[in-house]
């Protein structure tokens, strides 16, 4: 072997060696950055997202929810899953039921996903399941019932429907207007909401995407 042929070996040989320490040491340096807040990596990157980002993010067991008949509620009792919170501060309307009927259809077109989503209900006051249903809303999302209860038992079967004190309520959904609905990861964080003038293909690639790179 030629003395030209050993030093393209050994540089090769170094470059293998430097490449992974190379890369562990910049990627210990962008977490450092990032951690440290002098770097906005998602402010540099930008993102994908159609929904708009909770900033902080709240923690749903910091409220005290209760089901309509006041028993304590632990909306996370059943595992770790990707939440829909549909809210109304006093009775449901048709901006509320418009929630209901699209959060139902993404989570329905999700397929074997179905099971790591669920969709609670919540509100400010006890709902009154015997009040009529607006002629608007049976003829688009409820045909063939008339009062709220019918429609939660034919249409969101399941689905449980709590209730928040007023001020908590106002504080988990600060300054949100009423058309928002919220997503919650895993882990009980309020990290995002959607308006009803979003479309429902663009949540559920939202929802995908979240779904394809998290463990809940």
């Amino acid at each position: 072997m030629t003395q030209s042929n050993v030093k393209t070996n050994r540089l090769i040989l170094l470059s293998i060696i430097g490449l992974p320490i190379t890369m562990v040491l910049a990627a210990t340096w962008l977490w450092l950055y990032v951690s440290s807040g002098e770097l906005d990596l998602v402010g540099a990157l930008g993102t994908s997202n159609h929904g708009r980002l909770l900033d902080p993010p709240r923690q749903v067991g910091d409220y005290h929810f209760e089901n309509q008949f006041g028993a304590k509620v632990d909306i996370t009792q059943s595992g770790p899953k990707w939440t829909f919170l549909v809210r109304a501060e006093a009775q449901c309307d048709i901006d509320c039921m418009r929630a209901l009927y699209t959060t139902r259809q993404i989570h329905a077109g999700l397929g074997k996903e179905f099971g790591r989503v669920r969709r609670v209900f919540v509100s400010a006051e006890p709902q009154n399941l015997d009040a009529p249903l607006s002629p608007q809303s049976v003829d688009a999302m409820a045909t063939g019932v008339g009062t709220f209860g019918d429609y939660l038992e034919t249409y969101h079967k399941g689905m449980p429907v709590l209730k928040l004190a007023s001020a908590e309520y106002k504080a988990l959904f600060s300054g949100a207007p009423n058309s928002e609905w919220f997503l919650v990861d895993p882990a009980g964080w309020v990290m995002m909401s959607y308006t009803l003038d979003t479309h429902y293909k663009d949540i559920t690639s939202d929802l995908k995407f979240l779904l394809k790179n998290s463990a809940g």
